[in-house]
């Protein structure tokens, strides 16, 4: 029996919606329909772990943006008709001035990468051990009222809000991504019961300058100064790990492939083996995980990183599911 479900993404809009990027300029690869394509491949290497569809309905999908995002934002974006990208700088993220572009295909992506965390966030609810929403663009830094690092709406967050919808009452979720999870933080801080620690690099340069964080009480932010070695960082996912499955009933878990060594938008320095680690941590404490997608850029080794993560998670599930 399968031990890791991986949810893919519909198709939005338009298929190969750009990633834009400093100074306006358009960098495919970077994010595009690719980088869905090599995380399932990776994924679908091992034997433990089957595909299916994102079937949230539009209804469910509506109603979790509702509960997280601002009304007069969501429909900022839904009136979003350019092919061409352009700024919104009354919806950049506080502080901030605007840096990310958006176009009517992006917003079609982001809103089926939060129907691929719903339905992912759902299996764990209905008694899977382990679903992985492969979605883009990512989510982290999208907050109630803003947009920015290329992510329009919040995946992480719209799966800790289905997980509590679903009666499971104390949530830990884990952002290992290279940059810090400000919107997630932010959507987080209100709702009882969810604890976040984020290991990130710093600076970090998606908050206004001089900002204390973490921002909220119940949140742990774990700062690099310099690229860390393999055991360091472990160390600290393991204590994150170990300090939020103390008192939650499930993981979301925030996974950047932006930590290895050549990434765009990088500067550490880790080989993609390094995710059957923290697989493996992730696994430790017997919880059901529900893995959103968030960053990672360098496609030639995306499928590396994911066929790493899936091995260290199933090995740690021993190859069965959870409950029905």
């Amino acid at each position: 029996m399968s031990a890791l479900i991986a949810i893919e993404q519909r198709p939005g809009r338009e298929d190969g919606a750009p990633w834009i990027v400093e100074g306006g300029r358009r960098v495919e690869g970077r994010e595009n329909a690719r980088r869905l394509t090599e995380v399932h491949g990776g994924l679908g290497r091992n034997p433990g772990v089957r595909a299916e569809g994102a079937d949230a309905g539009d209804e469910e999908v509506e109603e979790i943006l509702a509960s997280l995002h601002d009304p007069d934002y969501l429909q900022a974006l839904q009136d979003v008709r350019s092919d061409e990208p352009v700024t919104m700088p009354g919806f950049a993220t506080p502080g901030l001035a605007p840096d990310t572009p958006v176009d009517a295909a992006l917003v079609s992506a982001a809103h089926e990468g939060v129907r691929t965390a719903v339905t992912a966030a759902g299996r764990i609810v209905a008694g899977a051990r382990y679903s992985y929403a492969v979605c883009r663009p990512p989510g982290h830094h999208a907050g109630p009222a803003w947009f920015g690092g290329y992510c329009y709406l919040n995946n992480a967050a719209a799966a800790a809000r289905v997980l509590v919808e679903g009666g499971v009452r104390t949530r830990g979720v884990l952002d290992l991504d290279l940059h810090y999870p400000n919107g997630t933080s932010a959507l987080l801080a209100p709702i009882d019961g969810v604890r976040l620690h984020s290991l990130h690099a710093a600076p970090v340069t998606n908050v206004p300058p001089d900002t204390v964080l973490p921002w909220a009480e119940d949140e742990e932010a774990i700062a690099f100064e310099a690229p860390p070695d393999p055991g360091r960082y472990l160390a600290a996912v393991a204590a994150s790990v170990e300090a939020l499955a103390a008192d939650a009933e499930a993981l979301v878990l925030s996974l950047g492939y932006d930590i290895v060594a050549g990434d765009p938008h990088g500067s550490w320095r880790f080989a993609p083996g390094i995710f059957a680690e923290i697989g493996r941590l992730v696994a430790a404490p017997g919880l059901p995980v529900c893995v959103v997608q968030e960053g990672g850029y360098l496609l030639g080794v995306l499928a590396d990183c994911a066929e790493a993560f899936a091995a260290g998670l199933v090995e740690g599930a021993g190859g069965t599911e959870g409950p029905a």
